[in-house]
């Protein structure tokens, strides 16, 4: 419901050497400063969600722009496509009080994949999406929300330009 979503932010994140991976593991270890606000937001309506959805086209590199920005907004989670990481990668990252709760990673090509952060103090499910999820058609991770008056489902999805559109629609269509 929309009505329900304060506020979405996507933002432009731009990497200066989206080639250099000599920050990359370190940058895996960002600590946001403690607070509150994100938790105390759902417990007075759930009318004060944030999320905040990121085509961030490579994580490489910048996740210290990217917890400068999650400070500023403090959203209750993080939507990202095109994150371009391994399994193991995405795995090894931590994000101060961001806990990253499910993933798509390419297997077989390289490049893309989705996922979703959600704040430690966030009560939610996983919604298995391997199923329906095809490298280069259709790459989907989701969760349901069990906020205090509502349950919500959020997805994050990538659909490759050059994918196939009817699997693509067929199989959300199914989902």
């Amino acid at each position: 419901m929309v009505n329900d979503i304060s506020s979405i932010k996507n933002s432009n994140i731009r990497n200066q050497n989206d080639s250099s991976t000599s920050n990359f593991y370190s940058d895996f270890n960002f600590n946001l400063p403690s607070y509150n606000k994100v938790n105390s937001d759902l417990k007075d309506s759930s009318n004060n969600l944030k999320v905040y959805h990121q085509n961030i086209r490579g994580l490489k590199g910048k996740l210290g722009q990217l917890s400068n920005i999650l400070y500023s907004e403090l959203p209750h989670m993080i939507c990202v496509t095109e994150h371009h990481l391994k399994d193991f990668e995405m795995d090894m990252m931590t994000l101060g009080y961001y806990k990253l709760d499910t993933k798509f990673c390419r297997q077989q090509y390289k490049n893309v994949g989705v996922c979703i952060f959600l704040h430690e103090s966030m009560d939610f499910d996983i919604i298995s999406t391997h199923h329906i999820c095809k490298e280069k058609d259709l790459e989907i991770s989701a969760v349901k929300l069990n906020l205090p008056k509502i349950k919500i489902v959020i997805i994050t999805i990538y659909r490759p330009p050059t994918g196939n559109y009817i699997y693509f629609l067929r199989k959300l269509d199914s989902f």
